[in-house]
């Protein structure tokens, strides 16, 4: 949606090349605060700024107007970098007669003197965004030196800690069991895991199977032998016997 401002701006052209043939226009309007201070009264809000121009481009343009205090943007991305779309700022003057100059040159329809832009864009400006975006690789080693370094003298500290023997009031050598978890882990708690005790392979080769089953194979027969005997002893107690 396009800006609506409250009071009217002016047009102040800008030259966007040596011969002033093209050009782009600012717009401004006098900056108006509900204090009664001195300085807001110096104070121009401009915008459509162009997006390859730094503070310093701003100074240089509104300097043939009076002495340029300070340029604030209204915002700030990557140093250095154009920005995507024009910009706006507030540009504070040492004297407020130079926004009258400013006010009496825009009226007269005349452009401002070329200023060449200071923020990359194109080509220079992706290089720029590429190098901003990955770590400088003598800073990365750095770091990871410094990392080792201290990983070594952790585990070094460990080591001799193991070597050293408490002894307790009766004289009895104190036994206590350290932990090898190193600092910066992601678990903050012991592990709950318990080895589980090995079990032999039971009917894994097929020789065992085989004598598995040669076994279960004699406990039936032998029940057998023994069911068979017990009916011809009943048999037998059954017979009837006169004498």
């Amino acid at each position: 949606k396009p800006q609506k401002f409250k009071f009217k701006l002016r047009e102040l052209k800008l030259g966007l090349s040596e011969d002033g043939k093209s050009t782009q226009s600012l717009f401004f309007k006098k900056h108006r605060s509900n204090e009664a201070d001195s300085d807001a009264q110096s104070v121009i809000f401009v915008t459509n700024i162009p997006c390859d121009f730094d503070y310093k481009n701003v100074m240089n343009v509104f300097a043939s107007f009076g002495e340029v205090v300070s340029v604030i943007f209204d915002n700030y991305g990557t140093p250095g970098v154009a920005y995507e779309n024009p910009r706006t700022g507030k540009v504070t003057f040492e004297d407020e007669a130079a926004i009258d100059k400013i006010i009496e040159f825009s009226l007269s329809n005349a452009v401002v003197a070329y200023e060449s832009p200071n923020l990359a864009t194109g080509l220079d400006k992706w290089l720029i965004e590429y190098r901003n975006n990955r770590p400088d690789v003598s800073k990365l080693q750095l770091q990871v030196d410094r990392f080792m370094e201290a990983f070594d003298r952790q585990v070094k500290d460990e080591k001799d800690n193991l070597g050293v023997r408490e002894v307790d009031e009766d004289g009895f050598e104190l036994v206590k069991r350290k932990s090898r978890k190193l600092k910066g882990s992601l678990s903050t708690e012991p592990s709950k895991r318990k080895k589980k005790k090995k079990e032999p392979l039971v009917n894994f080769y097929k020789s065992q199977r085989r004598d598995k089953q040669k076994e279960k194979l004699a406990v039936l027969r032998k029940k057998f032998e023994e069911d068979r005997q017990k009916i011809v002893e009943m048999r037998k107690a059954r017979r009837f016997k006169p004498y």
